[in-house]
């Protein structure tokens, strides 16, 4: 895929079929799949191909809601490669009970079912540097690996197995896939990427309800004009709002905005530390829930055993999603991390001597790993019990635009991060089932950090994980959200929405498979043509 620089092309560059606004995994992949069959795509990332120094600037937004610790990984996106830059490769797919309505779980419910996304987990998986698109339950996992299942299961009728994938760089088999790096060696004779073109606003007709062009501006402040067919939004769950809500010229609210949803539901993965294992205890509770290495025409893929609160407790305890797992933490003087940098061409001076101070270790590692294709064992500092629950869809939780603005004049996104009490509900809920099952199966108990306990009222230790999503979420009504079941922005006929802030639902896993795939969806939507619309304010222009 070719990739030049907005500050190097002639006018005549910038016309195309479809326009992407946005070079991450989402905007990536629709150019991939849009090129493939011939179609001429434009990408426009605002970065170029690493973060610089007026970073800083451009990334910043205006809080007033709950703290939030992961700034540092949303300011990330603004470079060739999107999130791929900053995130940390782990991969699943959402549950069925997701995207069904929920009545404990205020706006819940998908205009898709999770049968929708099947037929894509398998492209989708290609993209982001994994083995298999399936594997995720135990159902799929263990025939997938070719073992049998352990014979003290968990107990289903409160917490069920789950296997998160780990994606791998196709060149660092040390590293998850970073986008950026690969673009230029995408097979897309028909797509190009423009860099250091920062998108400033969408240009509507008259009604609103057709797509001109969009604006970028570039160095020194020029301001250039990119006209398209079809425009592919995909910036994220912060800029995506905000870049719609900021285009007002012809519209007052913003575009997509008639109904006041655009920038509403504002959710992100809640995550932290819920209890804790001495390394010297933790070794058998490591090994059953621990990594396993399968084989795919693709490689060998790391996954990770861990385990989600079971649909059937969801229910009857009126809980939200949630996962557990366990984390190591890996000592300063870890043999196997001196290994991976030493063969990843990033040698400290002391990682030859930390390499050879404990052979016995990597010897066992090489054993594990190349036998028995399990997770390789560390020199420790502790063991982490980790949890990642969903957040229940709060219409004040929203991102506006505050009155302050970025080096190139767009209104700074203003955040209103709400939490919720049956958040707190459930984390507590599933620590303490995760207890119970580890004491079941004869595994030492973990140490539950204090704030987590049934009856405590102090703060969770949660932060959000970088995960924004919901703000332009998807439903079949406009009147509750911002695109279609197709991804189609409501009222608007060729502008679409790529990325995790179309989730109506977010569940209890990480969200890039799930953008991919309907990433993927979305490329075959455009390709087919769109099927007849019901949106009166499009079937009057029709």
């Amino acid at each position: 895929m070719l990739v030049e620089d907005l500050r190097t092309v002639g006018d005549d560059a910038l016309r195309t079929q479809v326009c992407v606004i946005g070079s991450g995994p989402a905007g990536l992949t629709v150019a991939t799949e849009l090129a493939a069959t011939g179609l001429s795509v434009l990408v426009l990332e605002s970065g170029g191909h690493e973060i610089t120094a007026d970073e800083t600037a451009f990334a910043a937004m205006e809080n007033i809601g709950a703290p939030r610790a992961e700034q540092h990984r949303i300011a990330g996106n603004r470079v060739l490669g999107g999130t791929s830059h900053s995130w940390a490769g782990r991969c699943g797919v959402l549950d069925d009970l997701d995207f069904a309505h929920r009545p404990w779980v205020t706006r819940s419910g998908w205009p898709i079912d999770a049968g929708a996304l099947r037929p894509y987990t398998e492209r989708a998986a290609a993209h982001a540097g994994l083995g298999h698109g399936t594997g995720f339950t135990e159902h799929e996992f263990w025939p997938l690996c070719g073992r049998r299942a352990p014979a003290d299961a968990l107990d289903a009728a409160s917490l069920r197995p789950y296997f998160w994938q780990i994606s791998r760089d196709p060149a660092d088999r040390y590293d998850c896939k970073r986008w950026g790096p690969h673009v230029r060696h995408i097979v897309a004779p028909t797509a190009r990427v423009l860099v250091n073109a920062t998108v400033t606003h969408i240009d509507t007709d008259a009604t609103g309800a057709h797509v001109n062009s969009v604006e970028v501006t570039g160095a020194g402040g020029r301001v250039r004009t990119v006209e398209a067919r079809t425009f592919v939004l995909a910036a994220g769950g912060i800029a995506t709002p905000r870049l719609l809500l900021a285009s007002r010229r012809t519209v007052a609210g913003g575009i997509g905005n008639r109904y006041d949803q655009v920038g509403r539901y504002l959710m992100d993965h809640r995550c932290g530390v819920v209890a804790t294992l001495r390394p010297a205890e933790a070794g058998a509770a490591l090994d059953r829930f621990g990594k396993y290495v399968v084989n795919s025409a693709r490689g060998r893929h790391t996954f990770l055993h861990g385990m989600t609160l079971s649909p059937t407790l969801q229910r009857r305890e009126s809980l939200v999603n949630c996962a557990l797992w366990l984390q190591e933490v890996t000592a300063d003087n870890d043999p196997w991390d001196s290994v991976k940098r030493l063969l990843r061409g990033r040698m400290r001076w002391q990682d030859v001597r930390i390499a050879l101070s404990d052979t016995g270790l990597l010897l066992e590692g090489a054993r594990r790993r190349l036998v028995e294709g399990v997770g390789l064992p560390h020199r420790l500092t502790g063991v982490e019990v980790r949890a990642m629950v969903e957040q229940v869809p709060d219409a004040d939780s929203r991102v506006r635009l505050s009155a302050r603005t970025d080096p190139v004049g767009m209104p700074l996104p203003q955040l209103d991060w709400r939490t919720s009490a049956q958040e707190d509900r459930t984390v507590r809920r599933a620590t303490a089932l995760l207890v119970g099952e580890f004491t079941r199966l004869g595994l030492p108990a973990p140490q539950v950090v204090h704030a987590v306990l049934p009856d405590s009222t102090d703060p969770l230790p949660l932060t959000d994980w970088a995960h924004p999503s919901g703000t332009t979420r998807m439903s079949a009504d406009p009147r509750h959200g911002v695109v279609d079941q197709h991804c189609r922005v409501h009222g608007v006929d060729n502008l679409y929405i790529a990325g995790s802030s179309v989730f109506p639902t977010n569940g209890h896993v990480n969200p890039t498979l799930t953008v991919i795939a309907l990433a993927v969806r979305l490329a075959d939507t455009l390709r087919a043509g769109l099927p007849a619309t019901t949106d009166p304010s499009v079937a009057r222009r029709s």
